[in-house]
């Protein structure tokens, strides 16, 4: 089966990947060839199923993936095009040189933000969700009901998790939150009730390094302990026998972006399925919408075993401030169905945190379709900024840094090559350092240190930088204060 665009000719083979796959990799490698330029039309999906003598779902699924990850684009009544790429401009590099060096911008400030860019909020769409959800309320609502969430809520989280993530689950197993450091907090509550008299020993496992909130979700009179992260993920530490809790991001460990393997998940895995297993997990999957090449291949750990107790030790959090709107604090917890009992008394015990009011409007904005469009949206839009940010970072801090290019989330780290901290020494941490000078001129960074729950024992140094959140400008702004930096240290 053949067809050709252009110069580009695609061969599907009835042995290799599947067919949609095939044209994925085929399209990709005539943009990589310049055999498609930016702005090149592709054939109707109807069009060029027919010339190749496959279903129509087939061509519109690599479609509807190559759109979804930016490098198409569709545009109504007009037809599927390559997607133009966001470009460095030097001369605005320049000018933002000139304002730094004459420090004429310095009243302002300026931060990198990995989190939602809400300047392309569908404003009108959530507008028309929030009147729909409230012209005709529920009673129950307005009683302050649902103390779990609800319940359109839960069965919407349901079926996306289930359709776009592939997490089977019931509406049941779902009880909404006030977001990722409310749903520690309540889990916290929950396996120590379930323990009973030896959840006073229990010990909580962090990923090291990881997101300080994480750190003070936990009470801070519990036992702790680090889980040291390789190239293959959280490593499993030697077991104890006490009860222990392990808070892990696997599908992409922040900060350091590590995928977990697939021999480090079975290792996890299997401590779950001991008959005698201390084990507990916490999956927090932070940003994992937001996957610009290809799709997520890691398994969550709540489906990727066959083994029912293993299954039904591992809770799974989520949350919409990464989504939406970090104003939202709305997430949510999928529990095993054998303690989701537990859950619900723990929260009687604690009280409800999340926001009821706001939830119909949620459910609506997902049930209207807007939610996934604005997914889709968001992917595009995210991956631009991360390609303008990875070119800035080429021209500008090469001589300083080390990066990988990130497959998806919603932030850069940077790394000092191990000759610059050689050549420079400090006090403190050298990211530490940097990132306090440059706060006397109203910049903040985030320095990979900090992650670290001692900052002397960081095995790297260097930098998150969020983009998706973060202006053009300001993440010009920034990187070029950075390599003046440099340069007056280095030459």
């Amino acid at each position: 089966m053949k067809h050709g665009i252009g110069s580009v000719r695609f061969s599907l083979d009835d042995e290799g990947a599947p067919y949609y796959q095939q044209l994925i990799e085929q399209i990709q490698q005539g943009i990589v060839s310049g055999a498609l330029s930016v702005g090149d039309k592709l054939p109707s999906s109807r069009l060029l199923a027919g010339s190749l003598g496959v279903s129509r779902s087939t061509t519109s699924r690599a479609y509807d993936q190559l759109i979804a990850e930016g490098i198409l684009t569709s545009e109504e009544k007009r037809g599927v095009f390559v997607a133009a790429l966001p470009m460095v401009n030097q001369s605005v590099t320049k000018q933002f040189r000139a304002d730094f060096l004459s420090r004429s911008t310095l009243s302002t400030k300026w931060a990198f933000d990995s989190g939602a860019d809400v300047s392309v909020f569908p404003t009108k769409e959530w507008a028309a969700s929030m009147r729909r959800s409230w012209l005709n309320p529920d009673m129950t609502v307005l009683q302050g009901g649902y103390a779990t969430g609800y319940p359109d809520l839960k069965a919407e989280i349901a079926d996306y998790l289930y359709r776009v993530r592939g997490l089977d689950c019931s509406a049941e197993q779902i009880i909404v939150t006030a977001g990722s450091r409310d749903s520690l907090f309540l889990l916290q509550h929950a396996i120590t009730a379930l323990e009973g008299a030896a959840g006073s020993s229990m010990k909580w496992w962090f990923e090291e390094p990881t997101y300080p909130p994480i750190r003070q979700a936990i009470s801070a009179s519990v036992k702790t302990g680090d889980l040291y992260i390789d190239d293959d993920g959280p490593c499993l530490p030697e077991s104890e026998q006490i009860s222990n809790v392990a808070i892990v991001t696997p599908n992409r460990q922040y900060p350091l972006g590590v995928n977990i393997s697939v021999a480090r998940r079975q290792q996890w895995l299997q401590a779950l399925h001991n008959d005698s297993s201390s084990w507990w997990l916490v999956e927090d999957d932070y940003d994992n919408e937001f996957i610009y090449q290809g799709r997520s291949n890691v398994p969550f750990m709540q489906t990727a075993s066959m083994h029912e107790q293993a299954r039904d030790r591992v809770f799974f959090v989520g949350s919409f401030s990464k989504v939406l709107f970090r104003g939202l604090r709305l997430g949510f917890i999928v529990a095993p169905t054998r303690h989701v009992a537990a859950l619900h008394k723990s929260q009687r015990v604690l009280g409800t945190s999340a926001s009821l009011p706001m939830q119909p409007a949620v459910a609506d904005f997902m049930q209207q379709g807007h939610f996934n469009r604005h997914v889709n949206k968001m992917r595009r839009h995210y991956r631009f900024k991360r390609d303008f940010l990875i070119q800035l970072l080429e021209r500008q801090l090469g001589a300083w840094f080390e990066w990988r290019k990130p497959r998806g989330g919603m932030h850069v780290l940077i790394i000092l090559k191990s000759s610059v901290v050689s050549a420079l020494s400090s006090k403190t941490a050298l990211d530490q350092h940097i990132a306090q000078d440059l706060a006397q001129q109203g910049i903040e960074l985030s320095p990979l240190s900090s992650h670290y729950s001692d900052a002397h024992c960081a095995s790297r140094l260097g930098f998150l930088l969020g983009f998706s959140g973060a202006k053009d400008e300001t993440m010009v702004h920034i990187v070029v204060a950075l390599e003046h930096w440099f340069k007056k240290k280095l030459g």
